[in-house]
């Protein structure tokens, strides 16, 4: 059973801000609860499943653990994030999973005043599903997305039902 999660816009009337880890996605500018990071880092050499779904590239060790990398382009029909010795991703931990979220670029933190946090679109393709607010700092505007709903989708997706694995 997923966890509830807070309304990122319900304390919009109490003001103050709220921080998000903010890195660049399918060209724009992309955000989720900062808590949910633990690190960021530089992708090492990949493995490639066989027979993963597009969105799962590979995994990776990191301090003897291995990571699935998620590539959430291709998990919204997007077209692949370009992983190259320079790339690099934040490490999250959403739930019982703990995964690697390839981008672009990495802003970092970024602080958005609550008042300035919207409702998502209602268009529900592509990343937009995954979006929870729409919000604006200094740089402009940034999607917020429900990485860990996004998280269990690819979850979901990468292990169908039935198959014994979990």
């Amino acid at each position: 059973m997923p966890e509830a999660r807070p309304d990122l816009r319900a304390d919009a009337a109490s003001g103050g801000e709220a921080w998000f880890f903010c890195l660049r996605l399918l060209g724009g500018r992309y955000a989720f609860e900062a808590p949910l990071v633990t690190e960021v880092v530089r992708l090492g050499p990949l493995t490639r499943l066989p027979a993963a779904p597009a969105f799962l590239p590979g995994v990776f060790t990191h301090r003897g653990e291995v990571l699935p990398v998620l590539d959430v382009g291709q998990l919204v029909g997007q077209p692949a994030i370009a992983i190259r010795a320079s790339t690099r991703a934040a490490l999250v931990h959403c739930g019982p999973w703990k995964v690697a979220v390839v981008s672009e670029a990495v802003e970092g933190l970024v602080a958005i005043p609550r008042r300035n946090l919207e409702p998502p679109p209602s268009e529900s393709s592509g990343v937009a599903e995954f979006l929870s607010a729409v919000g604006r700092d200094a740089q402009g505007p940034v999607a917020i997305l429900d990485l860990p709903r996004l998280v269990e989708t690819a979850r979901a997706r990468a292990v169908p039902a039935g198959s014994g694995h979990a």
